[in-house]
């Protein structure tokens, strides 16, 4: 077990439809802001896809790189300046790099796919990217990092479990701080396999509601510069605990009974030396499925009754292995800023689950929070994360 010495989160970075940094995202969850003009590919309607990846190629100089690693750099970029890195500084200390995706690590070349099994011979040219599919590596290798690297696949729990492995390198002493986060790309084989689910909702996603019709899919990418505790830079908040569960039940719905997630966040309290009734806020996995919000919902009714309940797909769709790294950049935002978001898409309360998430910017002197990641298999991860202040 970690020591009850919490690490820091020192800087955070994020893209999303939600914004292309904090900033805007702060601005859609507290103000009522619109992201910037053309953050989305308004040319595809059926999950949220960034359109920005031309500008991100020319702005990293990578013309061929693959697409979820220009989202990741877009993040990072902004965790470090965030918290007062430099190139320089990363030099002079061991950096570790742990990442996590679902749909990274996979061919994502649709044409080719589609000449292939139609039986034609299509170029192999576009196969080579495979190659360059291992994010952490490519981050680590761009940077120019001496510390460990670790690239997640753990279904829609890989963000938050690349975390808490962070955390666990800097328990151990394998680096001085750590790079970690989780990145997803949305494209159209990806969507196609949801929807043979009948887990995709035909319009926007509303978590927790009575009416919820499913999930909406979304690209994006997250990241938390975690450092022990007591480094030069100043905390933004702490990284408390983390802990997994598996429900060991089914391919992709959760146990009814929550097992998994039980076992997760028991993990994550006792290592953070932390009571249920001592968590303010809890960042919902909230993909507004059925199961899903039910299972949730009811866990919450029950074992956390005081804490308030925040879904926040609703601005950034489900961006899959990198929800559980955008929601903890999410939920740190929100102990900043003392302030959690409207659950944007809820309106009425299902009354199979009893309770309901936030209906609008509600502020508040929250301390600790807890983020949840409810992942296809069974995976489930928890983050309990305090305030600096």
């Amino acid at each position: 077990m970690r020591s009850s010495t919490p690490h820091w989160i020192t800087g955070l970075g994020c893209v999303s439809a939600a914004g292309r940094n904090l900033s805007e995202t702060s601005a859609a969850f507290f103000s009522g802001g619109s992201p910037s003009p053309g953050l989305l590919d308004a040319s595809e309607e059926r999950y949220f896809k960034l359109g920005i990846v031309e500008s991100l190629r020319l702005k990293f100089d990578l013309p061929n790189a693959f697409v979820p690693n220009l989202f990741a750099l877009e993040a990072i970029d902004e965790a470090l300046a965030h918290a007062g890195l430099t190139r320089a500084d990363l030099r002079k200390c061991r950096v570790g790099v742990s990442l996590g995706s679902t749909v990274g690590a996979t061919n994502y070349d649709e044409d080719f796919n589609r000449a292939f099994f139609a039986g034609d011979c299509p170029s192999t040219d576009s196969l080579w990217q495979y190659f360059k599919t291992n994010s952490a590596q490519f981050v680590s290798r761009y940077y120019d990092l001496t510390g460990p690297v670790l690239m997640l696949n753990n279904a829609c729990a890989s963000g938050a479990d690349a975390i808490g492995a962070g955390a666990a390198w800097l328990d151990n002493g394998e680096c001085d701080f750590v790079i970690c986060g989780g990145l997803d790309l949305i494209y159209g084989k990806i969507y196609r396999g949801f929807k043979s689910l009948l887990l995709c909702s035909p319009a926007n996603c509303r978590p927790f509601d009575r009416d919820r019709q499913g999930l909406v899919l979304g690209d994006g990418a997250g990241i938390v510069v975690l450092e022990k505790a007591g480094s030069p830079r100043a905390a933004r908040a702490l990284f408390l605990g983390a802990g997994q569960g598996s429900d060991a039940f089914h391919p992709t719905s959760p146990h009814p009974e929550a097992r998994g997630l039980n076992v997760a966040v028991s993990m994550a309290l006792a290592q953070a030396g932390r009571r249920l009734d001592e968590i303010d806020f809890i960042n919902a996995h909230g993909t507004a499925t059925p199961h899903n919000d039910l299972t949730e919902g009811r866990w919450t009714a029950r074992h956390a009754p005081r804490a308030k309940l925040v879904a926040t797909k609703g601005y950034t769709g489900h961006t899959l292995g990198a929800a559980g790294a955008v929601e903890a950049v999410f939920t740190v935002l929100s102990l900043m800023e003392g302030k959690l978001p409207a659950s944007r898409g809820f309106q009425n309360t299902d009354p199979e689950i009893g309770i309901a998430p936030t209906t609008t910017v509600v502020g508040g002197d929250f301390k600790t929070a807890l983020s949840f990641s409810l992942g296809f298999g069974g995976a489930n991860s928890a983050l309990c994360l305090g305030a600096a202040r």
